[in-house]
């Protein structure tokens, strides 16, 4: 339901909330990806970079706010992804979002309805 980019924006916030950096090596991110990203997450004020410190790395930057004020509409926004509600709830799907799966299962299942309601004659 999340596209990669969104999981990899998460894992960057992630990152900077845990003061570690994995988010490159877990999604095999390149420098030029992850100055984007990093850039978008910025321009956004979800992230700024710590006065005087290098550009594009991780380090070198904090969260403007905890990340539980950070929604995933924001990160969304920010990205400028969407999210991928063409496919029916799986179990796998719940395994693989664990804790926030029931809230992201309902939007699911909500949108693909109101999708199904909207008939191309009316568009």
């Amino acid at each position: 339901m999340l596209t990669l980019q969104t999981q990899k924006a998460i894992a960057i916030l992630h990152d900077l909330a845990d003061h570690q950096a994995s988010a490159i090596e877990n999604y095999h991110m390149t420098s030029d990806e992850f100055a984007v990203m990093l850039a978008r997450l910025e321009s956004h004020k979800i992230v700024s970079r710590i006065p005087g410190a290098p550009v594009d790395e991780e380090a070198s930057y904090q969260l403007c706010r905890p990340l539980n004020d950070i929604s995933l509409l924001d990160v969304l926004e920010a990205t400028g992804e969407h999210l991928n509600c063409n496919r029916p709830t799986t179990e796998e799907f719940y395994s693989r979002y664990g804790r926030v799966a029931p809230k992201l299962g309902v939007v699911n299942h909500m949108t693909r309805l109101y999708l199904s309601e909207i008939k191309l004659v009316d568009c």
